[in-house]
């Protein structure tokens, strides 16, 4: 064996010298060999994997599932996720393993009023009968896409073969010695890339992968107006047995896929940020009551320039009709005054948390608070800034802010002990949140910010059993984006759900493009709002003494921490 070691070794030393000495010696034949050996192997990468992806595309399985015929259809690069496409909308689960790889069902002629009624007397049973069906036919769709991608790779790797001999032949060239031995070791070659390919898979695979969806289209949409959007295409569609079927079994399906052991839900909580005076309380209202909402958490930015007279009794009385439907917990963002402080507070079941008074030299104080919502513990720290402010006060450079934001925080946190714990911590800057986690490692279960109009990344939600969220901007950006100048971002929120053991279960992330409809009747047929929807299940997190939350148990008033 070393011996078989030494000799390589001195073959691969023997073949750099030789390619050293010929780059001095011949620099433009070496530098023709190079791109024809780069377009050689280029060429037998890409035809294989385009021989796969024309037989996975050409010849799909065809399944039957509860009555249903369904096309699964596989890809290579175009779509790595594993998915289900119907006229209603896809349901997509992107997080399966870290191959390039995706399989997707998609239900073909299928009569939608015959399966509604099918479904109607029990959409669960009927859910369950669809999934066992399918997983049934599971051993012979694997084998059938496996077998359709070997297939298309050995076509690829026999086209690259023909072209490499034509180009040898039109060149005039001799036949290797050993031609049979020569294409024996690239198809070993080959053979031993989908080995590694496989291990890939087989390393990257994530047993959890059901507990992160995406739905988008119409059944998205149903999650915001079930029952106007019912009621919207009973009367211009006459559909409404259908929708509601079709629901009831994403919804039955979702549910046992995902996560069937999880605890039931005690009450849900919205999070919303970044208003900025926009006209979207009447589309929260909808959503408070359509998702029973118990708890809103607002993490600020309501005004624009933080001036009274900018809060319009028209606006009010929005927030009002939902704060009507869930309290709300509001915090002071860095466009809030105390101006705009004080108008909150004067909104019935809006609480509070965290003082926000003028300061000396033009700048502003802050004071963090907590108080217990429903059996959680939650505190909040406003920002120190207030838009068009003097000095750092109103600055928007990160050399200026971050320093402000952290020595905030360190002030606002000082007298907290080191056996104080909190369930949600929530600030208006991602920035605090940092100087938050620093200065109280292991306290904090959960933090939620807003400020950069834009939802983190499902994958960073959760880290061990810390949970962090950062929400989009509920008011699409408001009078803040057309005072920038900058186009409308997307309407976002989420919505958590809490179980009686105060364990943070599932959450749901929404994000809608385009007009943003008041009520179902807002909708036009030809032009349905762009709305996606993500569904989290979130890891069991670990609470010690054991604990009970309920909508029975109240808010406390906010105090100093």
């Amino acid at each position: 064996m070393t011996d078989w070691l030494s000799r390589a070794a001195g073959r691969v030393r023997a073949s750099f010298d030789n390619g050293v000495r010929a780059l001095r010696e011949r620099p433009v034949s070496v530098a023709r060999a190079t791109a024809e050996f780069a377009l050689r192997w280029a060429l037998r990468i890409a035809l294989p994997l385009g021989g796969a992806a024309a037989m996975l595309t050409l010849f799909p399985y065809h399944a039957t599932a509860a009555g249903a015929h369904f096309r699964v259809q596989g890809s290579v690069l175009s779509r790595p996720s594993l998915s289900a496409d119907t006229s209603f909308g896809s349901w997509t689960f992107p997080h399966v393993d870290g191959l390039p790889v995706g399989v997707h069902i998609t239900p073909l002629n299928v009569d939608l009023v015959k399966m509604a009624g099918a479904a109607a007397s029990d959409p669960q049973a009927y859910a369950d009968r669809l999934r066992d069906d399918l997983a049934g036919q599971v051993p012979a769709i694997t084998a059938w896409l496996v077998g359709e991608m070997l297939i298309g790779i050995a076509l690829g790797l026999l086209v690259a073969a023909a072209i490499n001999l034509a180009v040898r032949q039109v060149r005039g060239r001799r036949r290797r010695e050993h031609e049979l031995r020569h294409r024996l070791r690239q198809g070993g070659a080959a053979v031993a890339v989908l080995v590694v390919v496989a291990l890939v898979g087989a390393l990257t695979y994530q047993p959890v992968w059901a507990r992160r969806s995406r739905v988008n289209g119409t059944l998205a949409t149903l999650q915001l107006f079930p029952d106007q959007l019912g009621q919207y295409y009973d009367q211009r569609a006459k559909a409404l047995d259908v929708l509601n079927a079709i629901a009831a079994i994403q919804s039955s399906l979702q549910q046992r896929i995902a996560r069937p052991d999880q605890p039931p839900t005690a009450f849900n909580i919205m999070f919303i940020s970044d208003m900025h005076l926009g006209s979207t309380y009447p589309l929260v209202a909808q959503y408070a009551r359509s998702f029973n909402i118990k708890l809103i958490v607002n993490t600020g930015d309501e005004a624009e320039f933080g001036t009274r007279a900018e809060m319009t009794p028209t606006y009010l009385d929005q927030l009002r009709d939902v704060t009507k439907i869930a309290p709300m917990i509001w915090l002071a963002g860095n466009h809030d005054s105390p101006a705009t402080v004080a108008v909150m507070r004067s909104v019935p079941d809006v609480v509070v948390v965290g003082t926000k008074t003028a300061g000396p030299g033009g700048g502003y104080l802050i004071g963090a608070q907590q108080l217990d919502a429903f059996g959680l513990r939650l505190a909040a720290v406003p920002d120190p800034r207030v838009y068009g402010g003097t000095g750092e006060f109103g600055a928007e450079d990160d050399a200026s802010v971050n320093p402000l934001e952290q020595n905030a925080v360190d002030s606002a946190v000082k007298g907290v002990t080191k056996d104080s714990q909190f369930d949600i911590f929530a600030t208006h800057e991602p920035v605090a949140v940092d100087q938050l986690r620093k200065k109280l490692p292991g306290q904090i279960r959960q933090t939620i910010a807003g400020h950069l109009h834009r939802q983190n990344s499902d994958s960073s939600v959760q880290k061990g059993n810390s949970i962090n969220l950062v929400e989009g901007s509920t008011g699409a950006g408001g009078l803040d984006q057309l005072n920038r100048g900058l186009p409308q971002t997307p309407i976002e929120f989420s919505i958590e759900s809490v179980a009686a053991s105060c364990e943070f279960t599932t959450l749901v992330r929404f994000q809608i493009t385009g007009t943003a409809p008041e009520s179902a009747g807002a909708v036009t047929s030809d032009d349905l709002p762009q709305v996606s929807a993500s569904t989290q299940y979130l890891r069991s997190q670990k609470i010690d003494p054991p604990r009970h939350c309920g909508t029975e148990l109240g808010l406390t008033p906010p105090g100093p921490l």
